[in-house]
């Protein structure tokens, strides 16, 4: 697929879009409302999960899972989707990040009950939690791009590499308990992004081999070019907080080092007391310095018992537990199953 007819497939309206639009005329006159719900396929409705709230059998999602969003692309970390127009209004949240991309038109997005304007060829991206809403009831198209959370870091390591408006928007969400609840980027329509994201968005369509891993690379492109060429047109609900300002530096070093790291080395390399780390670390992420790197781990395990076929011996070394014994004991506990189990569990899905 070209560019060209990337722009005449996501104008085109699909079915399930038709028949948003039918039920969204439908419901202005009660007859024609009831006639329509009368004369509905239960099952089409069911199988390809259509919301329609009076119908008790159609989807009515309001927390999205990372698993069941990625579940027929096990070995993705990023999806691109067009967001049906007429699609009736549903707040919901999710556990992954979704990357709004405006394509064409202008739209109002709902986000925490804040209504937000988003211009042709904006960028709002949204973290895991945060609730939201869009209703698009004209010709305008909007993608969402997906992200998956769980490998953010190992993916996307490089956006948080350096200290930038990203790295801060990304870091304090994957670690902290403050973080703002999305960030735009007006990009004036700019070709350039716009021709990134039609990349993305047919690598996503076409599910090629190694387009995974493409998409990956495209994102981290896009990534670099947002804070290249539009540092001067991002918007943020309310300014990154500034009095823990080595706290990004501290945490991408944690992030990269998470395998040997201490206490002691990382104050060593901060020039901080242990004291003051273990406190700084512990007010802002809610966990200990211990439990942190237990759940990078474990968050590394879960990626590679998900996506390779090493053995429990080998996932032990990989991550950084000198006794696989203690690996299996500690994903127990915390999992409430072994690591073979999940494995197995995984691959039944």
């Amino acid at each position: 697929m070209n560019i060209d007819e990337l722009d005449k497939n996501l104008k085109c309206y699909t079915k399930d879009e038709l028949l948003y639009k039918e039920y969204y005329f439908a419901k202005k006159n009660p007859d024609i409302l009831k006639n329509f719900i009368d004369n509905l396929d239960i099952e089409y409705i069911k199988n390809n999960y259509i919301i329609i709230p009076e119908v008790e059998e159609s989807f009515s999602p309001y927390f999205l899972d990372e698993d069941y969003t990625f579940n027929k692309k096990k070995d993705y970390n990023v999806i691109a989707l067009k967001h049906y127009r007429y699609t009736p209004i549903f707040k919901h949240k999710h556990s992954f990040f979704e990357m709004l991309y405006v394509y064409s038109g202008n739209i109002e997005q709902n986000i925490m009950g804040n209504q937000i304007s988003l211009n042709e060829g904006d960028i709002c991206i949204i973290p895991p939690g945060v609730e939201h809403s869009l209703g698009i009831f004209n010709d305008c198209v909007v993608i969402n791009v997906l992200i998956r959370s769980t490998t953010f870091n190992d993916t996307f390591l490089e956006v948080l590499s350096d200290e930038n408006i990203l790295s801060s928007f990304f870091t304090k969400i994957l670690y902290t308990k403050n973080y703002n609840n999305y960030i735009i980027f007006r990009t004036h329509n700019s070709s350039q992004i716009r021709t990134f994201m039609s990349n993305i968005i047919i690598e996503s369509i076409d599910s090629e081999q190694y387009s995974n891993k493409i998409l990956d690379n495209f994102l981290m492109i896009l990534f670099a070019h947002l804070l290249r060429d539009k540092k001067n047109s991002v918007e943020l609900p309310k300014e990154l907080q500034k009095s823990t300002s080595h706290l990004t530096s501290i945490l991408t070093y944690i992030q990269r080092n998470y395998k040997a790291i201490t206490l002691d080395d990382l104050s060593k390399e901060f020039h901080f007391s242990v004291p003051y780390l273990s406190k700084l670390i512990k007010a802002n992420t809610g966990h200990t310095f211990k439990e942190m790197i237990q759940t990078i781990k474990l968050n590394k395990a879960i990626e590679l018992l998900t996506s390779s076929d090493l053995k429990i011996l080998n996932i032990s070394d990989t991550i950084g537990y000198e006794d696989p014994n203690h690996f299996i004991r500690t994903f127990k506990k915390i999992y409430g199953i072994s690591p073979n189990q999940y494995r197995q569990k995984i691959n039944k899905t």
